[in-house]
């Protein structure tokens, strides 16, 4: 259910809604307890975009997100499709990772 349609991204409660139109009986706290498990095992990546909602990626792969508050709906894009400038003031060793997510 999670992986048979590719990459995607998924809350707990879309995959909630997907068990229940499936009638799959599994608990909220089953659905959020698997998602945190797979993120913890490396098949996610864990999204916090600041509308109380967590999302996870299936994409582990390095990319960034486009967030539409509109329609609740978060994009895939790619590094390259984003220019970033960082100040000199930091070296490459000195940044661990950049994650933006652009909300439109």
């Amino acid at each position: 259910m999670l992986f048979a349609k590719g990459n995607r991204h998924i809350t707990a409660e879309i995959l909630k809604k997907e068990t229940d139109k499936e009638k799959l009986v599994v608990s909220p706290a089953t659905v959020y307890n698997v998602l945190n498990d797979f993120y913890y095992a490396g098949l996610f990546i864990k999204l916090n975009i600041g509308n109380d909602k967590t999302w996870y990626d299936t994409n582990v792969k390095h990319h960034y997100h486009i967030f539409s508050e509109k329609n609740s709906e978060l994009v895939d894009l790619e590094p390259s499709e984003l220019e970033i400038k960082i100040s000199k003031k930091f070296t490459k060793n000195q940044i661990k990772k950049i994650d933006p997510v652009v909300k439109i």
